[in-house]
């Protein structure tokens, strides 16, 4: 289900492409299956696909001369592309946001159990073992889990061996 800010951004998309109530509607059972924007149907995905999809729209009718190019620094479309180089069919915006907080957690946990004086070996077994191959952003969370997990474990027992009383 899409947030309210990005509900707003697609009414936003809407009136700034030109596109009516009817046209807005089509365009969302066309790509999403549904027609409202608080349909919990609505991923990250078909948010990307629609933007880029009324961004078309705008830049073509901006170019036939029926529609006026907006000169506000808020506007959605204020850069001819922009949409649809930036989410590509791989990633979505969100998926790169995770990525890129999972890798500096990940690289976070790791060097905690390098300085618990566990290696690299170990780090790629845990590794190898939660991720079974796979590279994906699931596989970044199953391995972060793991981590976060086998660090509770270890700094716990070491604490132990450390205070026997």
């Amino acid at each position: 289900m899409l947030s309210r800010a990005q509900q707003i951004l697609l009414k936003r998309a809407q009136r700034e492409a030109g596109l009516s109530d009817d046209d807005y509607r089509d365009a969302l059972e066309t790509i999403a299956d549904c027609r409202s924007s608080t349909s919990p149907a609505l991923t990250d995905r078909h948010l990307d696909k629609l933007l880029a999809y009324f961004e078309a729209i705008h830049w073509r009718s901006v170019d036939a001369s029926t529609l006026q190019r907006s000169g506000s620094g808020i506007a959605v479309f204020r850069q001819r592309g922009y949409w649809a180089a930036k989410n590509t069919r791989e990633e979505t915006s969100r998926d790169r946001f995770t990525g890129t907080n999972s890798t500096r957690e990940i690289a976070d946990l790791e060097q905690q159990l390098t300085a618990l004086g566990f290696g690299g070996q170990y780090l790629a077994t845990i590794r190898r073992n939660v991720t079974k191959g796979r590279d994906d952003a699931h596989a970044l969370h199953l391995y972060r889990t793991a981590l976060a997990r086998t660090l509770k474990a270890k700094a716990g027992r070491q604490e132990a061996d450390a205070n026997p009383f």
